[in-house]
């Protein structure tokens, strides 16, 4: 038998694989319903994958590896296996979705698969820990309040990391590694909003606005990186989120984990350069339609009139200051401000905000054609426990469908 810890997307690819091949499987799962976290993906739609698969948008610590994985059940794999269950996509400007856009669709298509295939779903089982014994391994778990064990030839460890915490998930799945002796490295949220010094936080709060998002890494050796990303992006009370934000925070987070420093820059004009921005606030306030304006109001369109405000304070001027008045100095300020915000990150927001986890197990610990761990035959290891996050945009789904399937048919072929 093979027994598999987790009923997400890694886990229930793996058990239908496993099963289709002939195998007898039984999952464990704390919750009392499969997917769970498969069901909030993409705002409840699910981003099952994306037609971009460029190796930039796939990040870890062994890229040939990471490739080796995606090569074997590749994006056009995942789309046929989905179409034969009953998934048919949408696409979005590359994102692959369920035409029915709802992630229930996705889960509801997967349980039926594992109910035809007489996969047995041990619901409500918290794994307490997993023991090689001889050939096999022993799961240890409680249910109901009773301890059970169950003796497995191969145990698929499917459980995800601590990312998403609200969700149910946890560390669990690391801590069983660790036992067994496994590697486990460091591991931070990514795909997280980003804490950042910025004392105007609750006057911003709230807004919303395309910028240019540069993220400057200083490690503790002193070697500095810098990452860029553009989109909408949202200030909250805490510092500030949004897709290009979170798409850099893995690399603030090792950073900080590492005691090295990060920054965060904003440029809320992408599409003009330092130059022309600077040009067009010298030409405002001496046009004659804007010069008996304050600041304030002769900056009106530039920016969200909130941030307006915060962003002339943080350049040194008054508000309401005659624009009339205002010096090159403080043209040269308040261009800045514009073009090249900055703000100091200290931290990001915890697991429970987390879409993924960043670390984990080094893919130097396993056979990347079957997703096993080297000299542990018969222990796999899937998904989100595996040094790889990606960016938005079906990444890391399609690396749990991936990581769940070979391991399902490597296990089953054992």
């Amino acid at each position: 038998m093979i027994g598999i810890i987790g009923c997400g997307a890694s886990g229930m690819l793996a058990a239908i694989t496993a099963a289709r091949e002939g195998a007898s499987v039984t999952v464990f799962e704390h919750n009392e319903k499969p997917g769970r976290k498969l069901l909030a993906t993409g705002n409840g739609k699910c981003n099952l994958t994306n037609d971009n698969q460029s190796p930039e948008n796939f990040r870890g610590d062994d890229r040939e590896a990471i490739g080796r994985i995606l090569n074997i059940f590749t994006k056009d794999d995942e789309l046929a296996f989905f179409r034969e269950i009953g998934i048919i996509t949408r696409e979005k400007r590359g994102y692959r979705y369920p035409h029915s856009e709802q992630a229930a669709s996705v889960v509801n298509a997967l349980a039926a698969e594992m109910n035809r295939l007489r996969v047995r779903v041990i619901y409500g089982a918290d794994v307490t820990g997993v023991a090689r014994d001889g050939d096999s391994y022993v799961i240890s778990y409680t249910c109901g309040g009773a301890a059970n064990e169950a003796r497995v030839t191969s145990c698929i460890l499917a459980c995800g990391g601590p990312a998403g915490e609200r969700l149910g998930e946890s560390d669990t799945g690391f801590r069983i590694l660790r036992k067994l002796g496994v590697a486990v490295g460091r591991y931070v949220p990514a795909l997280v909003p980003l804490i950042a010094e910025n004392k105007h936080a609750r006057t911003v709060s709230g807004v919303r606005l395309e910028a240019g998002v540069t993220l400057s890494v200083t490690e503790r050796d002193g070697a500095k990186k810098e990452y860029k990303e553009r989109g909408e992006i949202v200030f909250t009370d805490y510092g500030v989120s949004g897709i290009p934000v979170m798409q850099l925070s893995r690399f603030a987070a090792v950073a900080l984990d590492r005691g090295g420093r990060a920054q965060i820059t904003l440029d809320f004009m992408p599409e003009y350069t330092t130059e022309e921005v600077s040009e067009e606030v010298k030409r405002r306030i001496a046009d004659a339609h804007f010069s008996n304006r304050s600041v304030e109001e002769a900056l009106e369109g530039f920016v969200p009139g909130k941030l307006r405000y915060v962003l002339l304070l943080r350049a040194g001027v008054d508000p309401v200051k005659a624009a009339a008045g205002m010096t090159d100095a403080e043209i040269a300020a308040v261009t800045t401000e514009l073009t090249a915000m900055t703000m100091t990150v200290t931290g990001t927001r915890p697991f429970a905000n987390a879409q993924v986890t960043c670390g984990g197990v080094p893919l130097s610990e396993i056979v990347p054609d079957h997703c096993e761990v080297k000299n542990m035959p018969g222990l796999f290891v899937t998904g989100e426990l595996l040094d790889m996050d990606g960016n938005c945009g079906g990444y890391n789904l399609q690396w749990a469908f991936a990581t769940g399937a070979i391991a399902g048919r490597a296990a089953a072929k054992r």
